[in-house]
């Protein structure tokens, strides 16, 4: 057999290996401290370790298996892991050691996000969202620059303000300039994170996203996180559920 070849169980070690030496880097543990006390510690600090603290525990305990071998002389090595597993657990690592942030997997950005001006007709926006299936789309300036955000919800308090008062061709944005601001969105409310926010960190901020009576319905990334930069992405609950 080709020694070059790794089993594996070869591979489940390397990979393993990485690991642990990453979370004893990171938590400045030496070798006293068992692997799974270093994964329940990083669980508290890094949100993929806490997304998957139940896998490579798993994982964990196999690797005490292929390893702690009492039948070695017969058996090496006692357990074989699938290749699926194999892949699996490579895939986990490349998360922990290169975690993807979310401006470059699960965010629309550039020229794809939908923006609109205040000057712009309402119906025509109405239609664009209807035809794309929008819930939210960004109001900005003419730098660029967030002003507020158009919704359904912004249609329906503008509505029942002006006691069902009809939307015309000439209807603009601007003439919702009272509703569209961010904090004027009495059921949804909007975040911002910087670019070099994880992709999991905002899947987690989507499974926590009510904040009140209020739910979260879109991520704005910029530069450093703050409202009035340009954006750079938008993540929607509907970019989550399809990555």
């Amino acid at each position: 057999m080709d020694k070059s070849i790794k089993s594996n169980a070869e591979k489940f070690i390397m990979i393993y290996n990485e690991i642990d030496r990453y979370m004893r880097k990171v938590l400045d543990e030496n070798e006293r401290t068992g692997n799974a006390d270093l994964v329940k510690k990083m669980a508290k600090r890094n949100k993929v370790f806490e997304e998957y603290k139940d896998e490579l525990m798993l994982f964990a305990r196999l690797r005490n298996s292929i390893v702690h071998n009492p039948y070695n002389a017969e058996l090496d090595p006692i357990a074989e892991p699938h290749d699926k597993i194999i892949v699996k657990y490579g895939e986990l690592r490349d998360k922990i050691l290169n975690p993807p942030l979310a401006l470059d997997t699960i965010a629309v950005k550039g020229k794809n996000i939908y923006v609109v001006t205040q000057n712009e007709s309402v119906l025509d926006v109405m239609t664009v969202m209807k035809d794309n299936n929008y819930a939210n789309v960004p109001v900005v300036d003419n730098l660029g620059m967030i002003v507020g955000v158009f919704s359904k919800n912004t249609v329906f308090s503008y509505m029942v303000e002006n006691e069902g008062v009809q939307i015309r061709r000439d209807t603009k944005i601007n003439d919702f300039k009272e509703f569209i601001p961010l904090h004027k969105h009495e059921n949804e409310f909007f975040a911002f994170v910087s670019r070099k926010t994880l992709a999991v960190e905002i899947e987690d901020m989507f499974k926590k996203r009510i904040h009140g009576k209020k739910k979260l319905s879109l991520v704005f990334i910029t530069e450093t996180g703050r409202v009035k930069e340009k954006i750079l992405g938008i993540v929607t609950p509907w970019d989550i559920a399809i990555n």
